[in-house]
């Protein structure tokens, strides 16, 4: 080979290395041999789901999750890494059981501490139980929660919430950044929340990730719960994050999603999956230079050969034998699966919307979508499966709203921009064509259209009147009467009409 040979040949692989040189999946750059090896562990959204379960879109015929097998998963994970692991909870760990909701996540509490969970970033829904019930949660924990981007309203943070925490692995600091969703206030009891504002993560995160690289943070974690599309925007506009742990929007990311320099990973929710993900770093430079490009998530299936953690088990099993008697009662019977739909009109939808109609004696009512939390197979329902499907503790409240109201809580559900209203007494036909705030083509009550003038009784769920999910005309009611809580009122209803059929009656007709 000539000089211009050679001279060529080196030009091309050293072009060939420069484009090359960055982290990549599955790859490692000659700056590291020395590379340190971290295991991010990661859980996100559990909703108080301890027990396995049934989910046929996961699995048509084995139960999946459970503690004692997500347990076992992450002690074989840490087995492997035992100097390098960490375990975090991106939020929303408590709420949605039986199991967790009458013992307010005392149960979630003591396996994350058997776990020895490194921190927890706080979701919208561990509010929903009051600031008491917090606090209580986060004085039985022997790990942070974490949240940022929370300030009272007569300054300072959340008491008893750290912003951050910095972790020591294998000589390196690891700074962990918490942070939860703006939207928290419409998410959850406003009065929970009354005295505190939830900033824009973007306005608080820059400082913070410059002040732990000044306290000697060599990895920055942002635990997350805001959403899988937020988290992406995050990482375009704020430098110097390497890794988002996220949750809320109850994701399956089986491959890291990159973002700039910032990788984004998420494990699902209820348990279903373990997150792990194995980093190499360059102690040098403090960047990571090596990460698997797939299969991150470790499926939770509650097969009877899978390994359990037996002392979480017992644990489990304690809690689910006291009370087993009272969950195990049967209230109703479905001919039919009772299926969720976040953008559509929904079976499940319909049956609970016109529970709540019938025990308001009202024209119209509503639920909200984001209420319903599962999906319940055909057969009996027992009131462990009522509480799985309504975990949140409504009541039922009918008001007086006119027309004009009402319709506006129609144009508000028609934006799509979260899970839409499920509505009995009333139909209602959407045109997505049309602008936001004018898509409601039709609507009307028994057959006649919707008077704008015209005044009508009105059946929702607490949450809903006092403005949650932005649907604020419903704030302007007026002759308030509340009533029974929502899993009662819906356990009446099946206990008179079972079996019930319910289907998809056109109540919503969505035109694009």
């Amino acid at each position: 080979m000539n000089r211009a040979s050679r001279l060529i040949l080196a030009a091309i692989l050293w072009a060939f290395a420069w484009s090359f040189g960055g982290c990549t999946p599955g790859t490692r750059t000659a700056a590291t041999p020395q590379a340190q090896s971290l295991t991010i562990l990661h859980m996100n959204d559990l909703h108080g789901h301890v027990l396995p379960y049934q989910d046929k879109t996961l699995r048509e015929d084995q139960r999946v999750g459970g503690a004692a097998y997500f347990a076992a998963i992450i002690q074989q994970e840490r087995a492997r890494n035992p100097e390098g692991t960490i375990l975090l909870s991106a939020g929303d760990m408590f709420q949605g059981t039986p199991i967790s909701n009458l013992l307010k996540g005392k149960p979630v509490i003591e396996i994350m501490n058997h776990l020895r969970f490194d921190a927890m970033t706080l979701g919208n829904h561990e509010f929903d139980w009051g600031r008491d019930a917090l606090d209580e949660l986060g004085s039985a924990a022997r790990f942070p929660f974490l949240a940022a981007n929370i300030a009272k309203s007569g300054g300072g943070g959340l008491e008893g919430v750290k912003p951050y925490v910095l972790l020591k692995r294998g000589g390196m600091d690891i700074a962990v950044i918490g942070v939860i969703t703006p939207e928290t206030p419409y998410m959850t009891k406003p009065a929970h929340v009354s005295d505190l504002s939830f900033q824009e993560p973007a306005s608080v995160l820059p400082d913070l990730v410059q002040k732990v690289r000044r306290e000697g943070a060599g990895l920055v974690i942002v635990l997350s719960h805001l959403g899988l599309d937020a988290d992406k925007e995050l990482a375009r506009q704020v430098s110097g994050i390497d890794v988002i742990v996220g949750g809320h929007s109850h994701t399956v990311v089986s491959e890291p999603v990159r973002v700039n320099d910032t990788l984004i990973i998420q494990a699902g929710s209820y348990g279903a999956y373990v997150g792990a993900l194995s980093l190499e770093v360059d102690p040098e430079s403090r960047k990571i230079v090596s990460y698997p490009g797939q299969n991150v998530l470790r499926p939770v299936v509650a097969l009877e050969q899978a390994p359990s953690d037996p002392a979480v088990a017992a644990l489990v099993g304690r809690y689910d034998r006291a009370l087993k008697p009272e969950f195990a009662r049967v209230v109703g019977n479905s001919e039919v699966d009772l299926m969720r739909e976040a953008m559509a009109e929904s079976n499940v939808g319909n049956l609970i919307a016109d529970a709540i109609r019938e025990a308001g004696g009202a024209d119209i009512g509503f639920q909200n979508g984001g209420g319903i939390r599962a999906d319940l197979p055909a057969g009996d329902i027992t009131m462990e499966g009522l509480y799985t499907l309504l975990p949140f503790d409504n009541v039922v409240v009918t008001m007086t709203l006119k027309g004009e109201q009402v319709l506006q809580l129609l144009e508000i559900s028609g934006e799509l921009s979260n899970k839409i209203l499920q509505v009995s007494g009333l139909s209602v036909v959407y045109d997505l064509s049309r602008p936001a705030g004018s898509r409601v083509a039709r609507a009307s009550i028994r057959g006649r259209s919707l008077g704008r003038d015209a005044f009508y009784r009105v059946a929702t769920n607490d949450f809903l009147a006092s403005g949650g999910d932005r649907f604020t005309p419903f704030k302007d009611g007026s002759n308030l009467v509340y009533g029974d809580t929502l899993r009662d009122v819906v356990s009446e209803y099946l206990g008179k009409h079972s079996p019930v059929r319910p289907a998809v009656e056109q109540r919503i007709v969505i035109k694009k």
